[in-house]
């Protein structure tokens, strides 16, 4: 699977970096997807969650300085700050081998969906809007 098997063009905010932040981080979806059934491979595993979700703090560091001046940008951190708080969890989970990496990539692609298209999106043109 690639990203062009993934990515819709009611994915895009509109915005060329975050546009591309998110295909990362769609291909990092990718990467745990293809390792997900390598249990034995836990380092493999680990690398890929480890890159996933330090590169989601990047992403989401770019997008609230892009967002900075939406009125709702508060509610957007607290959901940032709510991912990374699961991605612990999950993280804590895969170290005490509890963790059940479908769980983890069924939410992963859920959640990347629905916040891009539900929040980003919606974010992204009101601040175009007021540009």
């Amino acid at each position: 699977m690639d990203i062009d098997a993934i990515w819709k063009p009611e994915y895009s905010v509109g915005h060329p970096e975050i546009d591309h932040q998110h295909k990362y981080l769609f291909e990092l979806w990718i990467m745990l997807d293809s390792l997900k059934n390598q249990q034995d491979n836990r380092r493999s595993l680990e690398q890929a969650l480890l890159s996933l979700f330090d590169y989601v703090e990047v992403h989401f560091s770019n997008e609230e300085k892009y967002l900075a001046a939406h009125p709702e940008i508060e509610q957007h951190k607290q959901i940032h700050a709510d991912f990374i708080a699961q991605s612990n969890t999950f993280m804590e989970e895969f170290r005490n081998q509890t963790l059940d990496l479908q769980t983890v990539v069924d939410f992963l692609f859920h959640w990347l969906i629905e916040h891009i298209v539900k929040t980003d999106r919606r974010y992204f043109a009101e601040i175009q809007t007021k540009d």
